[in-house]
């Protein structure tokens, strides 16, 4: 097992590093959708492990290597692909082309609840089993986890949500697909209210009997997006992902943000320049 996960992460790294070669001149649309596809596959060996995303965690010590405040190890000292790359996230979305493109397909199911409190990523995560609930065309991914973030990190028009949640999906090629959800405060939500309730201490992981969870439930009705290319926005900040923004949000109560906000704050990325990149939307 240790060897996959070693080969998966080598994998995404050498898929960040053909992506970054797609910044000048700036290219059309599909040729960046359509390289992102073409990253080479790697073959599988047929158990159905696909999920390498995260080791596990028990008594994780809390060390953080980054943080997202100025200083020694802010964000404009993260190094690698965070300084050097051209297709960076997150971006200020400020005009989409319409194009017909593909739907999300999503078939999200109830998996059990395995939360995680990461200190060292500042996050509480939720991380789901071995699936493809997710499918653009034809092609499937596998939906790993999903975490939160304050504020919001994809802007429209310069404004961030007050929070987002991410949901992140991986493809047998070791692509990434970002959902980006906007959260507002409004009426209390009752997957939020559950999961804050069994959130563990800094650093510990809660996989809960008897809990399920249905991240369908934290998505909006209308699942109308933008569409882009783009990179993980935490070291080593790979530009290995297509991201989905959500135009509409969905709602937390007040309370449910505020006490999210006594784990993790200021977990946003600053903006990134688009550097010509397109932006699509679907019609």
């Amino acid at each position: 097992m240790p060897g996959r996960r070693v080969g998966n992460l080598c994998l995404f790294a050498l898929c960040g590093l053909y992506l970054s070669g797609f910044s000048h001149p700036a290219p059309a649309a599909s040729q960046v959708l359509e390289s992102l596809e073409k990253v080479e596959a790697k073959q599988h060996d047929g158990h159905g492990d696909h999920h390498h995303l995260h080791l596990p965690l028990g008594e994780q010590k809390c060390e953080a290597k980054y943080t997202y405040n100025d200083g020694l190890f802010g964000p404009s000292r993260w190094g690698g692909l965070c300084l050097t790359g051209k297709m960076q996230s997150p971006i200020d979305i400020t005009h989409a082309d319409k194009l017909p493109v593909d739907n999300l397909k999503i078939g999200y199911q109830p998996a059990d609840l395995d939360i995680i409190n990461d200190c060292n990523q500042y996050r509480i995560l939720v991380k789901f089993p071995d699936n493809y609930w997710l499918r653009v065309g034809k092609k499937p991914y596998n939906l790993a986890e999903l975490h939160f973030r304050e504020p919001g990190e994809n802007a429209v028009n310069g404004k961030r949500p007050t929070m987002s949640i991410q949901f992140v999906h991986f493809s047998p090629e070791g692509v990434f697909l970002i959902i980006e959800v906007p959260v507002v405060a409004g009426k209390e939500n009752p997957v939020i209210k559950t999961l804050w309730k069994h959130t563990p201490a800094p650093g510990k992981e809660s996989k809960v009997d008897g809990i399920k969870i249905n991240p369908a439930d934290l998505l909006p009705t209308d699942r109308s997006f933008y569409r882009f290319p783009g990179s993980l926005t935490s070291p080593l900040c790979n530009e290995v992902v297509t991201w989905y923004l959500m135009k509409n949000p969905i709602e937390l109560s007040e309370a449910q943000i505020q006490e999210y906000r006594k784990h993790y704050h200021n977990t946003a990325r600053p903006l990134q320049p688009l550097n010509g990149r397109p932006v699509v939307e679907n019609q």
